[in-house]
């Protein structure tokens, strides 16, 4: 895929969200973001070359191959894409993919796609797509992926998905597999966070340096 061949529009310019649409820009792709904090979208359009801003999801969306979507939670997704007056759906060019990167329930993909089609647009390639990494890795393209949904929808999005992640998982059985792959990913995580806390809080208890502790651990 030629980079500048495809549109791309991308919301939620938070931590990981600008360094995602950012890496995009660097790589050749032609990005339009939103945000609805007016600073984001300055920075970003200063900051990446030939990247541009909307003021609505709506016209961020307009001729468009792709929208990224990359807000907090379900709670800001469902406007961003249904909203009667901004919302991005009803501006898709036909056939066009939304990619949810957000962390999302696996229940609410299903909840999006339904929506699609009460609204007519059963056309649109959705794609459940959650992401993991944090904000240095978003920035170099180097975030874990877990993509899922038909697979003539995700080998289209192959290479823009390819560009934004270090390891792109693509987990089989449709849409709502990469929710469930990272709510798996987000329990061991958590697991993980909890052991190290009970590590540590024992060797202070134990009267080991810390410091030096938590240094061999990483090793």
């Amino acid at each position: 895929m030629d980079p500048q061949l495809h549109k791309i529009a991308f919301a939620g310019l938070g931590a990981m969200g600008y360094g995602m649409a950012a890496h995009l820009a660097r790589s050749g792709f032609s990005v339009t973001g939103f945000d609805v904090y007016q600073p984001a979208l300055d920075r970003f359009v200063q900051e990446s070359k030939g990247a541009s801003a909307a003021k609505t999801p709506r016209e961020a969306v307009q001729d468009v191959d792709f929208f990224i979507c990359m807000v907090a939670n379900s709670l800001q997704v469902t406007p961003l894409l249904f909203d009667h007056e901004t919302g991005a759906v009803t501006g898709l060019k036909k056939n066009a993919s939304i990619i949810i990167c957000s962390t999302v329930a696996p229940a609410y993909i299903e909840d999006i796609q339904r929506m699609l089609r009460e609204n007519e647009r059963s056309d649109v390639q959705l794609i459940d797509s959650p992401v993991s990494g944090g904000a240095a890795r978003a920035a170099d393209g180097a975030l874990s992926i877990f993509a899922s949904g038909s697979k003539s929808h995700l080998e289209h999005a192959h290479p823009i998905l390819e560009c934004m992640s270090g390891k792109l998982y693509e987990i089989p059985g449709g849409l709502g597999g990469g929710s469930k792959a990272k709510l798996i990913h987000q329990i061991f995580a958590g697991i993980n966070i909890a052991m190290a806390s009970e590590a540590m809080g024992l060797a202070a208890v134990a009267g080991l340096d810390t410091k030096e502790v938590f240094e061999s651990l990483r090793k």
